[in-house]
């Protein structure tokens, strides 16, 4: 089984470990600081690294320092998350196969995982909901209606059409749950046609808050719970 290191002092990895763990046969370890980092590294020899560059102490940048100069572990992927250009670029002089940006969500990170380890998660169950939803792009405001919403994404019917790989704003209201909105970024990923007219889109950007409450209603839905009573 392949596993993957996930390295931070502040739960900037902790939805991803979970997601990891739920929808890959691929096995998360955590580190909390740069020493037990190395010392998990060295002890289990992960398959791909992230770090996050702004930890405290040693950051992840030293880390993946160090890394790429052991002799036994320089050639395993190592993976930044970094929240400036600056530190983008000193991670790549340390020697970091790729950087990605903060804030991030899981899809970028399952997209760094297909690339290194050939390892896709499993589709994620979706739920047949008919929600309104709005959505911008460019400044634009659209409505639509929100079908299909699973974990990592959703379809919207609307007459309004959008190119692939474009980046949309989004909210829409979670029902019978008063005042819990879920805000996000999403990219389009497919334009259906004709009767299936409409945008299929996978989440981009999560707040912690909406993530907690998308979770929740999706794991009452697929308890059987009437959207009317969650």
């Amino acid at each position: 089984m392949s596993s993957v290191l996930l390295v931070d002092d502040t739960g900037l990895f902790d939805a991803v470990a979970d997601d990891i763990a739920r929808r890959t046969h691929c096995r998360p370890l955590r580190a909390s600081n740069g020493t037990e980092a190395l010392a998990t590294a060295r002890r289990e020899k992960p398959d791909l690294i992230f770090l996050d560059a702004q930890m405290s102490g040693m950051t992840g940048i030293d880390v993946c320092r160090v890394l790429k100069a052991d002799s036994h572990l320089g050639h395993r992927p190592v993976v930044v998350a970094a929240a400036t250009d600056v530190s983008a670029e000193a991670a790549r002089r340390a020697g970091a196969d790729a950087c990605i940006e903060k804030p991030f969500d899981t899809p970028v990170v399952f997209d760094i995982m297909r690339r290194y380890l050939q390892l896709s998660p499993r589709d994620a169950a979706r739920a047949a909901v008919e929600w309104s939803v709005t959505f911008w792009r460019d400044g634009a405001q659209h409505e639509g209606t929100l079908r299909d919403l699973s974990r990592g994404g959703f379809f919207i019917r609307t007459p309004v059409r959008q190119p692939v790989g474009a980046r949309l704003e989004i909210s829409f209201d979670l029902p019978g749950q008063k005042g819990r909105t879920v805000v996000a970024e999403a990219i389009v990923v497919r334009v259906g046609q004709d009767a299936d007219r409409g945008l299929g889109c996978r989440f981009f950007r999560l707040t912690a808050g909406s993530r907690a409450h998308l979770e929740e209603c999706l794991r009452l839905l697929e308890a059987g719970v009437p959207v009317g009573r969650i």
